[in-house]
């Protein structure tokens, strides 16, 4: 494999359009269930010529067999050794007990920091622990029964934009998932509404900054340097500034409305008035990254999730029955009250399984900054450490029958037969902090839109997953939109 991977980087930019020979894209169904879309399982030979005739491949296209089937996987081409850790008892001594010498990779601060800076998902060591006990007031208000009111507005509002729809509609799924998670966190940040043209923006600015960011580019990935880091390009830069001038106009905005005498009670302000032991406060410019972090995280992650579950929702009609049957019996007609998440517990699986089949993030990404071993393996100084929840949850020896669509495997079996196997949110104290709140989310907006609307994809068998900040479809998802 080696060869070949080291053979193949060297001409896939001289390659031509991507030979459809090599492409999976189309759902599958067998007897064991249903797989959604994803590339095919292949040895280490047909993984080498994959690379070597499609053109900058996607990393979850360079992924061989022994990827899904062992514990630890290690890539020797490059400027620096790469292991990829599946192993559940590894990868928690990486991101938990030995975390401190497993920082976030430089290559992953450096594709993030033009949108994020210095916030607390990729700060490191010292920084982040004072960063993260500063934003612990600020995460009061980020609890479920705070939010839920504000999910709610900006959810029925979403509702009645596909309401005035006009019939057999056409949309872009992710998009306008977008738009609803961006309100729900704008308003949870700043107490406002996002506007048309602002989420149109903030999309595109998203997209693009996914497209372009070197992470989640294998000649990038191989060809790095944790002594030269990857500069970013200006392509990157730009969109990155699109997001943060966003966030700077708000700020600046409160700012002088608190100058007024105004008083808030939100995430913003309480990162605004975040004070550490010593009476110190966030720099303007570190208030936009930590606002950063928690609107990237609090909406693009959210929504790529929900685009893969109604996807897979329209594609398994049976499984999508069931889900409205759950809101009939548990909702009947009226609205999506606070208590009834606790009582939607089929919807929870569905959405628990959308998470491990395209779990947010597929990689999560460490440096080594001093020599350790796993087992026999030594792990040299500076080595790449590839964490990946989607190789984790797909992985042949910890899930069974890893690559279908079985929500039922967490309501019969609780999910993981292996502890340590389901991490879509990441593991230990750095994991995402908005899980429940994901959860929650997901539930309401699915609710209140399958129980008046139907999305119907129109390029279903082009549907391909593609991993960017997010894990997203290749050529987004065009639906139909069809009321009941």
């Amino acid at each position: 494999m080696a060869q070949c991977l080291f053979y193949a980087v060297a001409v896939a930019d001289n390659q031509g359009e991507t030979n459809k020979f090599f492409m999976s894209s189309v759902a599958t169904f067998s007897a064991e269930g249903w797989r959604p879309p994803a590339p095919a399982l292949r040895s280490n030979l047909a993984i080498g010529l994959r690379i070597l005739f499609l053109r900058s491949p996607d990393l979850l296209q360079t992924l061989p067999r022994d990827c899904y089937t062992k514990d630890v996987v290690t890539v020797p081409v490059g400027l620096r050794p790469v292991f990829i850790v599946n192993h559940p008892e590894t990868v928690r001594r990486v991101l938990t007990e030995d975390r401190a010498n497993y920082p976030k990779s430089d290559l992953m601060v450096s594709a993030l920091s033009p949108l994020l800076g210095d916030g607390v998902l990729i700060a490191s060591g010292e920084i982040w622990e004072h960063d993260r006990q500063m934003l612990e007031p600020a995460f009061m208000h980020m609890r479920l029964a705070q939010m839920f009111s504000t999910m709610c507005a900006a959810v029925y509002d979403f509702v009645e934009r596909l309401q005035r729809l006009d019939t057999d509609a056409i949309i872009d799924l992710e998009s306008e998932l977008t738009h609803v998670t961006a309100d729900i966190m704008l308003r949870t940040i700043f107490s406002k509404p996002i506007g048309a043209s602002q989420a149109d923006a903030v999309f595109e600015a998203f997209s693009s900054f996914q497209k372009n960011s070197p992470q989640f580019q294998l000649q990038h990935v191989l060809a790095s340097d944790p002594h030269k880091p990857t500069l970013p390009s200006q392509d990157l830069l730009r969109d990155a500034s699109t997001v943060r001038a966003l966030l700077s106009d708000l700020l600046d905005e409160r700012l002088r409305m608190t100058a007024q005498g105004k008083v808030f009670v939100d995430f913003a302000q309480a990162v605004i008035d975040a004070r550490d032991a010593m009476g110190g406060s966030f720099s303007r410019e570190k208030i936009i990254d930590q606002l950063a972090v928690f609107f990237l995280a609090g909406h693009e992650t959210t929504a790529s999730s929900l685009s893969w579950t109604f996807f897979m929702l329209s594609q398994q009609p049976q499984i999508l029955g069931q889900v409205r049957d759950e809101i009939r019996e548990v909702l009947a007609d009226r609205p999506f009250e606070f208590d009834d998440f606790k009582s939607l517990s089929f919807i929870r699986d569905v959405f628990r399984e959308s998470l491990r089949l395209y779990p947010p993030a597929a990689f999560l990404t460490r440096r080594a900054v001093r020599e350790d071993q796993f087992g026999r393996l030594k792990i040299p100084v500076d080595s790449f450490i590839v964490i990946s929840p989607w190789l984790i949850h797909r992985h042949q020896v910890y899930w069974p029958q890893a690559d279908r669509f079985i929500p039922a495997r967490f309501t019969d079996h609780g999910g993981a037969s292996t502890p340590g196997t389901y991490l879509p949110f990441g593991l230990g104290p750095r994991a995402c902090t908005g899980a429940t709140i994901a959860h929650l989310e997901a539930s309401l907006i699915l609710c209140e839109v399958l129980r008046r609307f139907s999305f119907v994809p129109l390029n279903a068998a082009k549907v391909f997953p593609v991993s960017r900040v997010s894990v997203r479809p290749s050529d987004g998802i065009r639906c139909r939109v069809e009321k009941k």
